[in-house]
């Protein structure tokens, strides 16, 4: 199975899932159209940023009057682009699950395109956005001397915390990220 991450605009509460499903339904079945002046203007400011994570040896793959894609031939990570949506998207052959490298990479150009675009990044794979810091997200990890702190997401999470020495503000802690999601940085 392929890797994917999706690009879009949610309204407020609007899930990603709505958000992709009202984007596919504006095309009315047919074709997205040609890119816009905006639009190519939107991938000029993305490319730079796409070559700093992917490298020198991406290359455009397809470029047409209805989209543009960029390509590493090495990792097989593409970026492509149309009407306003933005992709990235690993072949099967490449997706296969262990490759820290790999996935390091793919998250990095998602945050890119994040940071560029302003667009929200969703990975189907795990069913939650690329990059969230909200109370309500379960990747979520706050520390014992946090001021909104509850049980719910607190770490370390244990019955004997007390048992423990407190944190030492000096070393580092773990990242928001739960422990197998070791790609995201």
């Amino acid at each position: 199975m392929s890797y994917d991450i999706f690009f879009v605009r949610r309204d407020p509460g609007q899930t990603f899932e709505d958000a992709l499903d009202g984007l596919e339904d504006s095309y009315e079945g047919g074709d997205p159209g040609p890119l816009s002046e905006e639009d190519l203007e939107l991938w000029d400011a993305m490319l730079p940023a796409a070559r700093d994570v992917l490298g020198a040896a991406a290359e455009m793959t397809q470029e047409d009057e209805e989209t543009r894609e960029l390509t590493d031939p090495v990792t097989g990570i593409g970026l492509t682009f149309f009407q306003g949506e933005f992709e990235i998207h690993v072949p099967e052959n490449r997706a296969g699950g262990d490759d820290l490298e790999l996935m390091a990479t793919v998250y990095d150009l998602a945050r890119a395109v994040e940071d560029v675009t302003g667009l929200e990044g969703y990975d189907p794979q795990l069913g939650e956005p690329v990059s969230d810091a909200s109370d309500t997200s379960p990747t979520r990890r706050r520390w014992d001397d946090d001021e909104d702190d509850d049980e719910q997401g607190a770490w370390p999470r244990s019955d004997r915390a007390t048992d423990r020495p407190p944190l030492d503000p000096d070393v580092p802690r773990p990242s928001g990220r739960r422990w197998w999601e070791f790609w995201k940085r």
